[in-house]
């Protein structure tokens, strides 16, 4: 599980990439803000997304990335 102060982060690196991203064909704007969001905020430290939620209040589930 995430920290709070995580989640808030995430969700407001989604709100502000979704609007300066360009889309590419097959995607959307909101699918290409969480993979950038995700590679910078979690996969940075060390963790992949598992769950996530900005509706009601900032919820993420993560878990720590697999070593090959």
């Amino acid at each position: 599980m995430a920290s709070d102060s995580q989640a808030k982060r995430f969700c407001k690196c989604i709100k502000a990439v979704r609007k300066t991203v360009k889309v590419r064909r097959g995607s959307t704007k909101e699918q290409a803000a969480i993979a950038i969001c995700t590679k910078t905020i979690l996969q940075s430290r060390g963790r992949t997304l598992k769950r996530f939620s900005c509706k009601k209040g900032p919820k993420l589930k993560t878990q720590k990335a697999l070593s090959v």
